[in-house]
């Protein structure tokens, strides 16, 4: 067996620092937090119980504190209420699946349903002493079956950390307030689609791109002061050529796109540094769009489909799938219904495409991307996702889109993200431009858009490789 990655002492540590950091919030005093860890909470354990659990484990329980247990309304963090009590841990006395190996699988922490009622929380594997959250029951034998995001527990915590640090899922105390939000609320955790570090990263990560690009221009250019741009860009958005293209794009444009008012792509394409850009391909075969090019957003004349397949809400369109950068050539569209009602998909543009967030999943990130391509990647299965995982086997569709995308299950959250944030994509596009994979000519990045085939070659995967979680 290999060497175990789970840090048991790390891991109580990250799990009581959320807890510390959700009675703050809930508009508790710290000094009125109970130490009592969970192994002291259901003291006496038992001789057969304690010889059940690896060593390791009883370590983490033994460090991990349960706060208030029986408080029905408090949660550990948005996605879990807390660990399981001592006499619901092993999944193989849980009536049907009394099949699984005894002693292997534990019901560490119990699910807060932010998703589903199905859901099954974080589950241990004793053997291999990873975890994995489990979306839903249904799913549970498949994830024992090898091919399923298993990763050390104090890694689950980590990323918890970074969300509340990145403002992702922030802290609330009046829960017996007045809400329309209850959806993104679990006491006393609410989780936000996008926030300003989102913003902020993702126009740092654009920028970052455009300067490599620019600086290897044959002939650079010389910037005009921002003031000086801002007017050129106000009085030329709508009768610029092609070859002119200034940001950010005005609310004119974005109104004409059906980029809606409160989402991560109004903040983003409205608040870019005034910039003219003096050539167009941004990453091979993907061009940056002028505003009439960017107003023709495939999506545009579907809207009325997700109405007649849902319901009418003039006062809050849904977002469509956003065409941010456009590829040569088309492939079928990986977005089915209710976009194309009848299930019949028909070839889109290729390109980088910011996904739709649903107002009713507020998991759902705002500012996840999905790069189609008009060809199908990973038959020669060097090509791989952000999880690292074989394009082809969790890839999506004909798997025209599978770089920098994971699988179904993130093995952190329920029904996490499909997809890598934009700015870890067009950091990674800068770092091909800035290394030298990718050459510049008068026109921005050179080659086709065959160039993304050696994401499916063994001399290159690495460099289209995205690592998640960060």
């Amino acid at each position: 067996m290999p060497t175990s990655r789970f840090n048991p002492e790390l891991a109580a540590e990250r799990h009581n620092k959320i807890l510390e950091l959700g009675w703050i919030g809930s508009g508790r005093e710290l000094n009125s937090l109970p130490s009592t860890t969970w192994w002291e909470h259901f003291s006496p354990i038992s001789f057969d119980l304690a010889c059940r659990l690896k060593p390791k484990l009883i370590r983490f329980l033994r460090s991990a504190k349960v706060g208030i247990y029986d408080d029905q309304k408090f949660h550990l963090f948005f996605h879990v209420r807390g660990l399981f009590h001592k006499d619901w841990l092993f999944l193989s006395e849980d009536g049907w699946m009394c099949d699984l190996p005894r002693d292997r699988y534990i019901s560490l922490y119990y699910s807060s349903g932010s998703h589903s009622d199905e859901e099954v929380g974080i589950v241990f594997d004793q053997e291999t002493e990873l975890v994995s959250f489990i979306p839903l029951w249904d799913y549970l034998y498949t994830s024992t079956k090898g091919d399923w995001p298993w990763i050390p527990l104090q890694d689950i915590f980590q990323a918890y950390l970074d969300m509340i640090q990145d403002k992702k899922v922030t802290t609330y105390s009046d829960i017996d307030g007045e809400t329309t939000r209850w959806l993104c609320q679990k006491f006393p955790w609410e989780i936000h689609q996008h926030t300003s570090i989102d913003v902020e990263r993702a126009i740092s990560a654009f920028t970052r791109l455009l300067d490599a690009i620019e600086c290897r221009l044959p002939q650079k250019s010389q910037r005009a002061p921002s003031s000086q741009l801002r007017e050129n860009s106000e009085q030329h958005t709508e009768a610029q050529s092609d070859q002119q293209i200034y940001f950010p794009y005005t609310d004119s444009v974005l109104d004409n796109s059906f980029v809606r008012d409160n989402s991560f792509a109004r903040a983003f394409l409205s608040t870019l540094p005034a910039r003219h850009v003096s050539f167009r391909c941004i990453a091979p075969g993907i061009q940056i769009q002028s505003p009439t090019e960017f107003m023709s957003q495939p999506f545009a004349d579907r809207r009325d489909n997700y109405d007649r397949q849902f319901y009418r809400r003039d006062e809050n369109p849904p977002s469509i799938p956003l065409l941010l950068l456009r590829g040569k050539g088309e492939n079928k569209s990986p977005w089915v219904r209710p976009w194309f009602p009848d299930g019949i998909v028909e070839d889109i543009s290729s390109g980088l495409y910011i996904e739709p967030p649903e107002d009713w999943r507020p998991e759902d990130s705002g500012n996840e991307t999905r790069l189609l391509l008009p060809f199908a990647i990973g038959k020669n299965k060097f090509a791989r996702s952000s999880e690292g995982r074989f394009i082809g086997r969790w890839g999506s569709g004909n798997d025209t889109d599978g770089l920098y995308r994971v699988s179904f299950a993130s093995g952190i959250m329920p029904l996490d993200s499909f997809s890598s944030h934009i700015h870890r994509v067009l950091l990674n596009w800068a770092e091909r431009v800035k290394n030298g994979d990718w050459e510049v000519n008068e026109d921005g990045v050179a080659a086709g858009i065959e160039k993304f085939k050696d994401a499916d070659t063994q001399e290159h995967w690495k460099k289209y490789h995205i690592p998640w979680p960060a």
